[in-house]
């Protein structure tokens, strides 16, 4: 049953003193019963150190329900850090602060701060979010996450576009230990935003990828790509900067396929001093095979 705050007496089931719970710093895994006030509530998103963004439709819809006293436990539980850093629980614990009602809930301390990436995958906690906590920027954390898959498909001899589905912590220690691949992100933050004829995600993976060739080379062909400076009207990074922008601008939807595929064409073609009279010979033909990077 839902509990304002100022109904908490010493007959309410609180089974632990507000005090002992204001920073909940515990070295030792433990799970108790507390009742969280509004006022504690807001003392725990303090400790919600580097922690994903507050999707705040959730919050209001949860503070409404928990007024109208609609609000289920389902056993989830509030988890702290054994240095008492918030890893789970900041939408429940904001609604009850915003809808001043008092609720009975599980709280875990104790646990390795690492755990943060293993909490709610594929439901709260996105890449983007893990990624965040490792300290990628906000606007970047999103790109990398995006770009990643295709990385670790391309290095596991996949096509970069295949499905392949990959854990949080697998993300993490690529970005963790492959420096090659926070060169390519910094890169890519640096690139325009208003014109893009890529996704900056797929801009992360081909820069990666042509590093691997040539890093000189690489940075040039994304930045003439976005750019669209001095390109003349037979070099493939011409035909393909105009066709991506063209169909853009038309709403038409291309493939993430067709855009790495053509990419790389115009690649090839650069590097080995081939000219294109149109975009035709650049985009793949419906039974051309997806193409390698050459040097």
């Amino acid at each position: 049953m839902n509990v304002s705050s100022n109904e908490i007496t010493a007959a309410t089931p609180v089974f632990v003193a507000l005090a002992m719970y204001t920073l909940p710093d515990r070295g030792e895994y433990g799970t108790q019963e507390v009742m969280v006030t509004p006022e504690l509530a807001t003392a725990w998103l303090r400790r919600n150190e580097a922690n994903r963004k507050l999707r705040h439709r959730a919050v209001a819809e949860y503070a409404q329900a928990m007024q109208r006293g609609l609000w289920k436990t389902t056993g989830e539980s509030i988890k702290f850090s054994k240095t008492g850093r918030l890893l789970d629980g900041q939408h429940r614990l904001a609604a009850i602060a915003d809808s001043g009602i008092a609720l009975s809930l599980v709280v875990v301390t104790g646990l390795d701060n690492s755990a943060f990436d293993a909490i709610d995958t594929g439901r709260s906690r996105t890449g983007a979010d893990v990624l965040l906590i490792e300290g990628v920027g906000a606007r970047e954390s999103a790109t990398v996450a995006a770009a990643m898959p295709l990385i670790l498909n391309y290095q596991r001899g996949l096509l970069p576009h295949n499905r392949t589905r990959y854990s949080n912590q697998e993300l993490i220690e690529a970005w963790g230990t492959q420096q090659g691949i926070r060169r390519s992100s910094q890169f890519v933050t640096k690139l325009p935003r208003r014109v893009m004829p890529i996704m900056h995600s797929k801009a992360l993976f081909l820069h990666w990828a042509f590093c691997q060739r040539d890093v000189e080379a690489a940075d040039e062909f994304l930045e003439r790509l976005y750019s669209g400076e001095l390109l003349g009207k037979t070099e493939p990074l011409y035909h393909l900067r105009q066709r991506l922008l063209s169909m853009r601008m038309e709403g038409k939807t291309i493939s993430e396929m067709v855009v790495l595929h053509a990419c790389i064409k115009a690649w090839n073609s650069m590097r080995t001093g081939k000219t294109h009279a149109s975009w035709r010979s650049i985009f793949p033909k419906s039974d051309e095979a997806f193409p390698e990077i050459v040097r």
